[in-house]
């Protein structure tokens, strides 16, 4: 009695998907051709590059502190030079050289900080991306009668007719041949 209850029970299932509305997405074309991509992408390079200025201007800032550090070693050599004029070279040399040691620390400080910054921006410019599309699909799902839209990339293996990722991309305003473009771009690197 058990088995045939459980047989039962397993071909409603079966009946029950076999009448589910299924399609797939490819995530990462959809996130690669979103209409924000390359502006976002525009946006972490710039402020990249801006981070990278500012640590060589510390850097910068850095040897010429060195210098003036050679520089007063050199003078503190000078065997001209008074005991009171020698320790007075010695406090200045003492004075830079922790200047070069707060603004080493004050560096690292500022790379630690600008990585952080960087890969927080690129987060939440991805996240951005990632809701608007997952919204789109949400709509799309709703309009068409779709039960589940998975993300093709994930599985092992889809029908090509399950994929409905040229029909999202059309509801983001972006024509599905720019998808065809980027594969083929893509083939021909390899």
């Amino acid at each position: 009695m058990k088995k045939i209850m459980m047989l039962a029970a397993m071909a409603a299932m079966m009946t029950a998907v076999a009448e589910m509305k299924v399609g797939t997405v490819n995530m990462v074309d959809l996130v690669r051709l979103h209409p924000d991509h390359e502006k976002n992408r525009a946006l972490v390079k710039t402020t990249d590059s801006d981070y990278k200025a500012k640590l060589d201007a510390k850097q910068d800032e850095l040897k010429e502190i060195a210098e003036e550090g050679k520089k007063a070693q050199g003078d503190l050599q000078n065997p001209m030079l008074s005991t009171s004029a020698r320790a007075e070279a010695q406090k200045k040399l003492e004075s830079i050289q922790q200047r070069f040691l707060s603004g080493q620390q004050e560096m690292r400080q500022m790379a630690s900080r600008f990585q952080g910054d960087l890969s927080d921006l690129e987060s939440r410019l991805i996240k951005l991306e990632t809701d608007d599309i997952r919204e789109k699909i949400r709509a799309y799902a709703k309009k068409n009668g779709y039960d589940f839209i998975a993300d093709g990339t994930l599985l092992a293996f889809v029908k090509e007719s399950y994929d409905v990722t040229d029909d999202i991309l059309k509801s983001m305003g972006v024509d599905p041949a720019k998808r065809k473009e980027k594969a083929k771009k893509a083939d021909a690197g390899k």
